[in-house]
């Protein structure tokens, strides 16, 4: 769902478009898939976040048409202060956790109120970081660098959250 004024926050639909053009399901366990969950979720959380706040909060991905890289660019030409990215964890565990930029103490912040909500919404647990028992995490590649593209080379502050486990 896009609206036609400037918004000030972002939910990206993680998956869909593959980097061969084709269709990226993400995750999938007993006939579900994750990109459709994801958008589900995004379209929740646009109408909440819509009717409750006076910022506005579009949605990015929801047709499946952009890759990785596409959907980067948009974000970034948008102008958006804050963008979050849906997605579900896979391989057996369960709770939420949510990324977020190492360098960034509003990525921390934020990543810290999302996990904190969902665990207490859903009745589930947030997967330890490390540190703490909160979900908030950074997690880097071998160059040092933030591992996920969304949060290392968006503008704005991003998160990538891992809602719940699919399977």
């Amino acid at each position: 769902v896009r609206r036609d004024t400037m918004s000030d926050i972002c939910f990206i639909v993680g998956h869909g478009k593959s980097k061969s053009g084709g269709y990226d399901p993400g995750a999938c366990a007993n006939g579900a898939q994750e990109y459709r969950i994801a958008k589900e979720i995004a379209e929740y959380a646009q109408t909440y976040y819509n009717a409750n706040f006076t910022e506005q909060a579009d949605i990015v991905n929801d047709d499946a048409s952009l890759y990785l890289t596409d959907r980067i660019k948009k974000i970034n030409a948008a102008g958006y202060d804050f963008a979050a990215e849906i997605h579900l964890n896979a391989g057996g565990g369960t709770g939420t956790e949510c990324y977020y930029h190492k360098g960034s103490d509003k990525g921390r912040k934020y990543a810290d109120v999302i996990c904190r909500e969902i665990a207490a919404a859903l009745g589930i647990k947030q997967r330890s970081n490390g540190v703490d028992d909160g979900g908030d995490k950074v997690k880097l590649g071998s160059s040092g660098k933030d591992y996920f593209a969304i949060i290392r080379e968006t503008k704005p502050t991003a998160v990538l959250i891992e809602t719940v486990f699919i399977d």
